[in-house]
């Protein structure tokens, strides 16, 4: 091994956040996690709140499911086709477009279960495209040299979403319901 790959494989992660287009993906996949999760949370709440239902909570993971279920294969190839940050601003960007609607629905009064799983198959199926094409920007925003590190901190960052998002979710949600939308719109 050259001395010039060791200095590369030593340096620490902080070395890789000052390249800004891995901290601009770290950023974007770190906000869009959380976002997810808050969301998936408040999702939860609000569809038991509206219908006492535990089959309605239980469908929310098949409303969320079977989008991501039938695009798998079209979603990939949209991946490999189109430039990949294009396709994740886009699902981005329809995330929170359709978190917006559902805080409005929510601060308006007039969410219900037909809205919130409409909402939730709109998320599901852009996320459905996000995720390959997520997955496969990080070697080309990595420096060269630092996937490794890279890949490391960006799982990480998404074990930090899965775990903290849902509780501060669950805060948020206490507030209102239409505050963790509006935080994923945000976000």
């Amino acid at each position: 091994m050259s001395s010039g790959s060791a200095e590369i494989l030593s340096a620490p992660a902080s070395t890789l956040l000052r390249h800004l287009s891995f901290l601009r993906f770290f950023l974007a996949r770190g906000m869009a996690s959380f976002a997810y999760q808050m969301a998936a949370v408040a999702v939860g709440w609000q569809i038991y709140a509206l219908a006492h239902s535990a089959f309605l909570l239980g469908m929310v993971g098949l409303v969320q499911f079977l989008p991501s279920a039938g695009l798998v294969f079209f979603a990939g190839h949209v991946a490999d086709r189109y430039p990949r940050k294009y396709v994740v601003t886009v699902c981005q960007l329809v995330e929170s477009t359709t978190a917006l609607v559902l805080a409005l629905a929510s601060f308006g009064h007039w969410a219900s279960v037909p809205v919130i799983f409409s909402a939730v198959m709109v998320m599901s199926a852009a996320r459905a495209f996000e995720n390959p094409a997520m997955g496969a920007l990080l070697p080309a925003v990595a420096p060269e040299g630092m996937l490794q590190k890279g890949t490391a901190m960006s799982s990480g960052v998404f074990q930090l979403a899965t775990i903290l998002g849902p509780a501060l979710g669950g805060f948020i949600y206490a507030l209102s319901p239409a505050w963790p939308y509006a935080a994923m719109a945000a976000g």
